[in-house]
């Protein structure tokens, strides 16, 4: 059985927010630039509340830059291996996200940043039905 972890690294969530930004982008998701915004806005203020090396941070722009770059040519590529593309998470790996992201909001200062990571966290709830998996699950499962 998979251990899913309260207390995620900082690394492992900035990789899971820049994969999800790839993922909308690969899927196509011209029509709300704005979840790809607030996915990058994230990555960065991850990284900052988190005082990742400047390269994590580089790095995870520079993919998000290249799928932009690998869907305005419609050659249908991704930026990341398919194996990465559109990994199925759970409701537990959801809830690690989630934890993760409320871990990092608390360690920003400023109230806009902290903003951010909630409307983050909120997409990407979202976007991983979340709130269908504790429908299904019922609550006491998110507590396992």
């Amino acid at each position: 059985m998979t251990r899913y972890e309260r207390h995620p690294a900082p690394e492992k969530l900035l990789l899971q927010i820049t994969t999800e930004a790839v993922n909308l982008l690969a899927l196509g998701t011209q029509e709300k630039p704005a979840d790809v915004s607030l996915l990058e806005t994230g990555a960065a203020l991850t990284a900052k509340a988190w005082g990742l090396p400047q390269e994590l941070a580089v790095s995870s722009t520079a993919l998000i830059r290249r799928q932009k770059e690998l869907l305005a040519t419609t050659s249908g590529r991704a930026a990341l291996p398919d194996e990465q593309l559109l990994e199925c998470y759970d409701g537990p790996m959801t809830a690690e996200l989630l934890w993760g992201l409320f871990e990092t909001a608390v360690r920003l200062d400023d109230a806009q940043e902290r903003a951010s990571i909630h409307q983050m966290a909120l997409l990407l709830a979202d976007t991983l039905d979340f709130d269908e998996w504790l429908e299904r699950n019922g609550l006491e499962a998110a507590d396992k």
